[in-house]
């Protein structure tokens, strides 16, 4: 019975205004019920992978529903004042509801260039032209933004292209907003 009357309850909450939101029925544990998760618009996670920020460094795990300290500096998003965001350790994008600093949405997404995008010849001539190793925080994946301090090397004839080095594996970074574009293998 508790069952169908939960139910019921969804059905008609989503029949009113908020059915343009998800609604999760959670039956186990103690917090047991209706769960509203909101839906995070295209055009806030375009802007938010489009538009990096350095990585913020935070105790716990961060997923859904996870309260921003005060000390993290939110970025909002223009055009859409219900959301801030910024990028944790892992230089994630993480999307966060603006009046109560909770987490709506952790990004794993991140543009890249596909093999084909790429000349073969600036591929060939990262791999053929070795650079020292350096060390990087974080995962180092395809959106990845390589801090200021890093020395990277240019690539010769593509001006707007860098690359480096970490344990083993060359990266090219777009030097526009030094984010890892191609990871050659």
């Amino acid at each position: 019975m508790r069952r169908l009357l939960i139910a019921s309850a969804a059905a008609a909450f989503l029949s009113g205004a908020a059915s343009a939101q998800t609604v999760i029925i959670d039956w186990s544990g103690p917090d047991a019920g209706l769960i509203v998760a909101v839906e995070t618009p295209a055009t806030v996670r375009e802007y938010v992978v489009s538009n990096p920020r350095p990585g913020v460094v935070l105790e716990g795990r961060i997923s859904q529903g996870y309260i921003v300290p005060e000390t993290v500096e939110l970025v909002p998003v223009p055009n859409d004042p219900d959301y801030v965001y910024f990028y944790d350790a892992d230089n994630r994008p993480v999307i966060v509801r603006a009046d109560d600093r909770s987490v709506v949405a952790i990004e794993t997404t991140t543009a890249a260039v596909s093999d084909d995008a790429l000349p073969d010849e600036l591929i060939g001539y990262v791999r053929d032209n070795r650079a020292d190793e350096i060390v990087l925080e974080g995962r180092i994946e395809n959106g990845y933004v390589v801090p200021a301090e890093a020395q990277l090397r240019p690539v010769a004839g593509y001006d707007g292209y860098s690359y480096f080095y970490s344990e083993g594996r060359p990266y090219i970074v777009d030097n526009a907003d030094r984010r890892v574009v191609y990871i050659a293998r």
